[in-house]
């Protein structure tokens, strides 16, 4: 499983090299623009599929537990509604740079994922911090 997934990563990695290469060989062509942003939303694609099928194989061989399955999607609601009362008053807003005005509803989704990333990060760092104060005491 490692092998594979190390020439599907270098594969991936040198088609985006090529990509680049040729999109900077001529900056106005908007064909090359367009090429360039597909290939990187078929990148998120295949990375947010990939983590959804690694998360379940791993669950599947190392048997996770309903219970502990149950308060990981609970505590991602949760912090994904923290997010989205931090951000909601950003949905109204819209923003506006040069000659473009985006929508409030454009500026509160990005203004909700900047918080659920911010949220998700604190989380992790107190939970660090928790974890290493327990094995500490516990000793």
């Amino acid at each position: 499983m490692k092998n594979i997934s190390k020439w599907v990563f270098g594969l991936l990695a040198l088609i985006t090299v090529a990509l680049g290469v040729y999109f900077y060989l001529d900056l106005k062509s908007d064909a090359r623009t367009n090429m360039l942003l597909n290939w990187g939303y078929i990148l998120i694609i295949l990375g947010i599929v990939l983590a959804l099928i690694s998360a379940l194989y791993t669950g599947i061989v190392k048997g996770v537990k309903g219970k502990k399955l149950l308060i990981l999607v609970i505590a991602i609601a949760v912090i994904a509604v923290v997010a989205y009362i931090m951000a909601k008053g950003y949905f109204d807003i819209p923003y506006t740079t040069g000659d473009i005005t985006y929508p409030g509803k454009t500026h509160g989704l990005v203004e909700f994922g900047l918080d659920f990333f911010y949220v998700t990060f604190g989380v992790s760092i107190l939970a660090i911090l928790f974890s290493v104060v327990y094995k500490a005491v516990k000793k």
